[in-house]
């Protein structure tokens, strides 16, 4: 029941769109609303959020930006000019973590211009929908690939980034679909291992990926005491003309050591997810 309930959860931007929208009909029409209060009472669950990161109040000035993207490449796709593009433009991102990333997609960044604005890497290609990379501008130590305990498992990469004269633990996760019960309860077990590893140095730290859940499922409300969520309601899937999207299914987790300077989305790459972007300034 609770996993029955989590999937219609999900649907929040949908709830609150046709609430208001029927509403507002009802309203012009001059008939009685009255008939509306239950969905209108299930669009306000709409506001019931897991936690989101501090937004910086003050001036950068002179203090250093971590710009962080993640992107589901989608394990279909086979043209990678849009990835390639954007990794070698201006907008590029100083930390980029992939999803359904495959052997066609590491051979794509193996161009020269790629290879150096991104000069360390972890990478883990699969021939399913669950490899992983996290390419970096700024150096990578402590590298651990966590392979999955079953079938219900998936791959997780580990990594520490210098950024800034310091550590930053880096946490990259694309846990299975909720198709069921048992997968429901596998990623959220995954997003409490994943906020225990990160949270035991007590310094700065990023969780990010695709996590096949949205802000209004219990997963990431039993995580915000640690990680909140920087790209707000970033909505990532589905990827329809490059613009329109519904769920936000993508996100990037930081610990309470940052703070928020703006999030948005990258280029449409040619998948079925957005990317999904944010710039963090340490406190």
């Amino acid at each position: 029941m609770q996993w029955a309930l989590e999937l219609i959860s999900h649907w929040q931007w949908v709830y609150l769109v046709a609430g208001i929208t029927c509403l507002a009909v009802l309203v012009v029409a001059k008939r009685a609303w009255w008939p509306l209060i239950p969905s209108l009472v299930l669009a306000a669950t709409f506001f019931v959020q897991s936690g989101t990161l501090d937004r910086s109040t003050e001036p950068v000035g002179a203090r250093p930006v971590l710009q962080v993207a993640t992107a589901n490449l989608n394990f279909d796709t086979t043209d990678f000019s849009g990835l390639v593009g954007w990794l070698v433009s201006g907008e590029a991102p100083d930390v980029v973590f992939l999803q359904e990333f495959t052997g066609q997609a590491q051979q794509a960044l193996q161009s020269p211009e790629v290879a150096q604005r991104y000069p360390h890497r972890v990478e883990a290609p699969q021939p399913d929908q669950f490899g992983l990379a996290i390419l970096s501008r700024y150096p990578l130590s402590e590298v651990q690939k966590v392979e999955p305990a079953d079938m219900q498992d998936t791959l997780r990469l580990r990594a520490t980034v210098t950024w800034a004269g310091g550590p930053v633990r880096l946490s990259a996760i694309h846990p299975m679909p909720p198709l069921n019960a048992t997968y429901a309860q596998r990623r959220d077990q995954a997003f409490v291992e994943e906020t225990h590893h990160l949270s035991q140095s007590g310094g700065l730290a990023l969780m990010a990926g695709d996590f096949n859940t949205t802000p209004w499922a219990k997963g990431l409300f039993a995580i915000d005491s640690q990680l909140r969520r920087a790209n707000g309601l970033a909505r990532s899937w589905p990827n329809a003309f490059g613009w329109l999207s519904v769920l936000p299914l993508d996100h990037v987790l930081a610990s309470r050591g940052w703070q928020l300077v703006d999030s948005g989305h990258g280029p449409d790459l040619g998948s079925d997810h957005r990317p999904v972007v944010v710039r963090l300034v340490a406190r």
